[in-house]
């Protein structure tokens, strides 16, 4: 039987294994990267629905609307639901209406529930009612 081996000094069989084993090792850091990429937005999703809880309790501190330059008495800002805000990223204040969507992952979560939506369109919702918070992703104004 005849050898497979060049007059160079690698086999057929060393060179398959070896370009095999490359492109498997550039395959993983692929994932790898991707992984990473996907964890850190959805940290960034997370931070942002920390943040907006926090400013959410300040805004509260001495009344009920979450709305910080909400004047108060007769609030615009009261529904049926309590009284409702949207988070905007840019300047991590509380707003009345809702703002362009800053999500930067498209599973979003809160606690134990999750919400789905395409990058960049989601916005968070913060409701007072009673003293409690409530937030949630929703659908932002990306006219």
């Amino acid at each position: 039987m005849k050898k497979l081996k060049n007059k160079k000094g690698f086999s057929t069989i060393e060179l398959l294994c070896t370009s095999f084993i490359a492109v498997f090792v550039i395959f993983l850091l692929i994932l790898a990267f991707l992984w990473y990429r996907k964890q850190v937005r959805m940290g960034d999703d997370q931070m942002l629905v920390n943040t907006a809880e926090s400013v959410a309790s300040l805004n509260t501190v001495g009344g009920d609307c979450v709305v910080r330059s909400c004047g108060g008495g007769n609030c615009v800002h009261l529904t049926s639901k309590g009284y409702v805000g949207y988070f905007d990223h840019p300047t991590n204040s509380i707003y009345g209406e809702k703002k362009s969507g800053y999500n930067e992952y498209k599973v979003m979560k809160i606690g134990d529930k999750k919400y789905y939506g395409d990058p960049g369109t989601m916005v968070i919702k913060v409701v007072s009612r009673d003293g409690e918070l409530t937030l949630s992703w929703v659908k932002g104004d990306n006219n």
